[in-house]
């Protein structure tokens, strides 16, 4: 606001001095047709008629005109000008020409400068306005994140430590149990590691802010120890075969190798194929459901493809799924697990892509860089 008036007062102060200059080189011009006649008449001091006449019509000349008098009187008036009349190069007197400051003020108002410039006053005052608008809303915004964030840390540090005491327990009864099969103790040993690897990782996460956590993540992990893309897909498969018998699941490996590395963490090649399984096993139909898991070498690439007979997904909704917070067809559904894949794949130069047709199915592809000599340095 103070900006503004500013603004405003430059160009009042501006306009009205054009105004005053416009006035003044009004009178003067007229002055110079006359000065013949009017010089005469002073020098004469006779008829004053003409001079009267003359005189008279320089208000018609510009209103702004309130005074005249060819004796000049100092402080007569704040606005004025003194001309002086000569004849024939020979000075013969001098006229002083007062102008009404009101008239003056009301044709500042009124001109075009004026009004121009109050018009691009406002804009720039708006423009200003809407910037420090929007930079406050974005630094509440930014505040709001923050403090989000802190409580999540605050959130996933307490999960990360309630949770031992029970992750305790099923160790135990993993190695008290007599009784239980031999595959069962192998499917309770892996949720158990899971479950322990979650509680890891949350503190991790929980410590001091995202760049320090994943500092303390590669730190946590020795140095060229990656992990087993076959591995990995073959213990999470039989977990869900036994906790999902009704679906079909199956495990195309389209690369010749017993063993496959990749730069990415176990636990976060769990959590994310665990998150892309889950919402296949959601999307399910309730008979002859069948979810496929296929590993494919493509260039620099490894692509590992999770494919359903689901209800799918309509076209217009894929381009936000990914987004954090979005989400479609789930009651409960918190738009976390896909974004969260997303962020972890392009952390390491990969990306994560969704194809999907109503009543046929999705297909979730897991673009995965190859492991370079850089990387395995690194």
């Amino acid at each position: 606001m103070t900006a503004f008036i500013l603004v405003v007062a430059a160009i009042s102060v501006l306009s009205f001095v054009l105004e005053v200059n416009r006035a003044q080189g009004s009178v003067a011009q007229y002055f110079s047709i006359w000065e013949e006649d009017i010089a005469k008449s002073l020098l004469v001091k006779q008829d004053s008629t003409l001079l009267d006449k003359i005189l008279g019509q320089l208000k018609e000349v510009h209103s702004s005109v309130a005074n005249v008098s060819v004796k000049p009187t100092e402080g007569l008036c704040s606005f004025q000008n003194n001309i002086p009349i000569t004849l024939y190069s020979l000075p013969a007197g001098q006229v002083q020409v007062c102008y009404s400051s009101t008239d003056l003020a009301l044709k500042t108002v009124t001109s075009p400068i004026f009004l121009i410039g109050v018009f691009l006053g406002l804009m720039f005052v708006s423009f200003g306005s809407r910037r420090e608008l929007l930079n406050r809303m974005q630094e509440q915004k930014l505040q709001s994140e923050l403090e989000r964030n802190k409580e999540i840390s605050e959130i996933s540090r307490q999960v990360a430590h309630d949770i031992r005491g029970p992750l305790m327990a099923l160790t135990t009864l993993t190695q008290l149990s007599h009784e239980m099969s031999n595959e069962k103790k192998e499917l309770l040993s892996l949720a158990v590691g899971r479950i322990r690897g979650i509680a890891d990782d949350l503190l991790l996460r929980g410590r001091s802010g995202h760049e320090k956590n994943e500092v303390a993540i590669k730190a946590s992990k020795p140095a060229g120890d990656q992990t087993d893309i076959i591995q990995v897909a073959d213990r999470l498969l039989k977990e869900y075969k036994f906790s999902y018998p009704q679906i079909e699941f199956t495990w195309h490996q389209h690369v010749k190798a017993e063993k496959l590395q990749l730069p990415l963490d176990e636990m976060k090649l769990l959590r994310v194929l665990g998150n892309i399984l889950n919402n296949s096993i959601e999307a399910a139909p309730e008979s002859e459901a069948s979810v496929s898991i296929s590993l494919l070498d493509r260039d620099q690439n490894w692509l590992l493809q999770v494919m359903d007979n689901g209800s799918g997904i309509p076209e217009e909704v894929l381009p936000q799924l990914m987004n954090e917070g979005k989400s479609f067809g789930k009651e409960n559904g918190n738009g976390l697990g896909l974004y969260d894949a997303r962020k972890t794949l392009q952390a390491v130069g990969g990306d994560l892509q969704i194809r999907s047709r109503v009543g046929v199915g999705t297909q979730v592809i897991m673009v995965i860089p190859k492991i370079t000599a850089q990387m395995s340095v690194s």
